[in-house]
């Protein structure tokens, strides 16, 4: 994968997260500004918007960020968080197929009902940030947009812990 797409992956989705928050939040209710009818082509422009938006914070942070003189497997760990290697962002992009598909039953209401709730348990080790800011976050919008992106990276902390460790355990330290 391209270096800097790589470097893009993260700062997408700390971006992405509150983005689609915040449509989830104001575009389904009349409740709060903007007061407009609710409607699905709202919403999906809402959630385009939001992508188009995380894809524009994430290429300007990556552009700024990235070290452009190492690969990415050669990186120390923390700079690994924001440049995943290869077998990390397999793990990441898995989490974020279990926060989709969590979302998806539990606010659209896809799935049986088992189903959510077996992905809801399943959310606490990913969600962990935002559980920790919880009391904050229900009476503060700041709270719960540093808790979602937090989210964000805290799934890129335990992708390359994970590839570490299996990497490890393999006995391949250096291998991708």
């Amino acid at each position: 994968m391209n270096e800097f797409v790589r470097a893009m992956v993260v700062p997408f989705f700390m971006a992405l997260f509150p983005a689609v928050w915040f449509v989830n939040r104001n575009l389904t209710t009349a409740q709060l500004p903007p007061t407009v009818e609710p409607s699905a082509g709202l919403i999906l422009l809402g959630l385009a918007g939001s992508v188009v938006g995380s894809a524009a914070v994430a290429a300007l942070l990556a552009f700024v960020g990235r070290d452009r003189s190492v690969p990415s497997e050669e990186l120390p760990y923390r700079q690994r968080i924001f440049q995943p290697d290869t077998d990390a962002l397999l793990v990441f992009a898995a989490l974020v197929a279990l926060c989709a598909g969590w979302a998806l039953v539990a606010f659209a209401g896809i799935g049986p009902a088992v189903l959510g709730h077996v992905l809801t348990f399943a959310m606490i080790l990913p969600g962990l940030p935002l559980l920790v800011l919880a009391p904050l976050a229900i009476h503060s919008t700041i709270a719960t947009i540093v808790g979602l992106a937090a989210c964000a990276l805290w799934l890129s902390v335990l992708s390359v812990g994970t590839a570490e460790l299996t990497r490890k355990r393999s006995g391949n330290p250096t291998d991708n």
